[in-house]
Order: C-alpha cells, then sequence, then structure tokens
C-alpha cells in the first residue's frame, strides 16, 4: 500500500504572473504564503537588453539561480556581477538598495529564479558572512546525481539540483525530518513522492525523513530545497 505524505502542489498553470514589455515574472508563491523561512519563489524572464529592479518592503536574503543564459547583478558603486547557468549567488536585499538584474545579450532572452529567504541575522550567522563565498558553482554534467546547489547565509535553508534520464530514479534524504522539502521541477517531468510534477509545477512536503523521485523525461532538472524555520 501506498502511504501518502502531507503535500500541497503548486501548478504551473496557476502561478501569479506579471507580464509587462520586457519581462516576465511567475510566483510560485509569495510573501502571503510562505513555507518555513522561505518567503517567496519567483521565475523571471527577461528579453534582450533589458533590466529591471530588485524591490523589497523588508530585509530579505535573496538567491540567484540562472536558468537559461545569465544575468547581470548590479549596484550603483559597484563592478556587475555576471553569473551564468551553473552559478548561484547569494545577497541581502534591504528596502533602501538598488540592486538590479539585466539581460547582457543583444538578441537572447534570459531567465533566471529568484527565492526569497526570511534572514537571520543573530551573531552565528552573520559570522558566516565572513568565512563563506556568496557564490556557488555546479555542474549537471554528472547526470543521474543530486548536487549541492546553494546554501543560505544561515544554513535554514539548502538546495540540491540534478539532471536526470527518462526512468532514472533519485532519493534525497532529509538532514533533519523536522523540515519541509519544497521541489520545483525546472525541466522535463518528474514524478515526486508518487506526484507528477511537469516542468514549472512545485510541490512541498513535510512529515518525512526522505523524497523518492523519478524522471520521466530526458534532461529533466529538478531543484530540491530543505526548508528551516
Amino acid at each position: 500500500m501506498i502511504i501518502q505524505t502531507p503535500a500541497h502542489i503548486y501548478l504551473q498553470s496557476q502561478r501569479k504572473a506579471i507580464i509587462n514589455e520586457g519581462f516576465r515574472s511567475y510566483s510560485t508563491f509569495d510573501e502571503t504564503k510562505v513555507i518555513g523561512n522561505l518567503i517567496a519563489f519567483h521565475e523571471v524572464e527577461l528579453d534582450a537588453g533589458q533590466s529591471i529592479d530588485i524591490k523589497t518592503d523588508v530585509l530579505t536574503e535573496i538567491i540567484l539561480v540562472p536558468v537559461v543564459g545569465g544575468v547581470e547583478l548590479i549596484s550603483a558603486g559597484t563592478d556587475p556581477i555576471f553569473l551564468s547557468v551553473g552559478e548561484t549567488f547569494r545577497f541581502f536585499e534591504f528596502p533602501e538598495s538598488d540592486f538590479k538584474i539585466a539581460n547582457p545579450y543583444p538578441t537572447e532572452t534570459i531567465s533566471y529564479l529568484q527565492i526569497h529567504i526570511r534572514p537571520d541575522l543573530t551573531e552565528d550567522a552573520t559570522n558566516n558572512l565572513f568565512d563563506e563565498l556568496p557564490v556557488n558553482r555546479f555542474s549537471l554534467e554528472d547526470i543521474n546525481a543530486l548536487i549541492p546547489a546553494f546554501t543560505n547565509l544561515s544554513r535554514s535553508v539548502s538546495a540540491v539540483i540534478g539532471q536526470y534520464n527518462g526512468r532514472e530514479e533519485g532519493i534525497y534524504v532529509l538532514n533533519n525530518p523536522q523540515n519541509t522539502v519544497f521541489a520545483y521541477i525546472i525541466n522535463g517531468a518528474f514524478e515526486v513522492q508518487n506526484r507528477l510534477l511537469e516542468k514549472g509545477d512545485a510541490l512541498s512536503l513535510w512529515e518525512l525523513e526522505e523524497v523518492d523521485f523519478e524522471a520521466l523525461s530526458d534532461g529533466a532538472v529538478v531543484l530540491l530545497m530543505e526548508i528551516g524555520g
């Protein structure tokens, strides 16, 4: 008998969309429906030569994950930071900050994930700011395996990513069974904990020690986040 664990599915077709000339933002959820310390999850498409400001009402830790092409993170008085697929970048956004994201390509549209996390500003967490680089690099050339993608400053949120061939299976074992897992399908289709998910779909799971999944198409890419708080 298959035992279904508690879960919530976020369908791609039900994402909140903001569509303007030059960019499109799709929110799986935002600050009105948080998952522990994960407070918003957006996928953004930015047309060639376009840029968009990043604005938050409160201090927020942001993770950028390029999906197609590369992005430039720009702030006045500093050199632009270029990120490409296979890199993630962590930074803090204050309400008064002037960060913007730009598409540096003359003809190509880019897409990226913009993940918002509630920051932990305790002394132990802020000490990590000086011990760890904000950039993490990974490669999806190691097929059919989960690879560390990023960890936030306080280590309350961590993520792994993997590219799988069709019918390949995997297991993610939680570091803490009290945490929640958030799965997002970047490409292709997966069955995650006996639930069908396609590109742009997401799933949150709790009250479990491990997550089973199976790729249903070649080149399928999944992001798994373990969330405390």
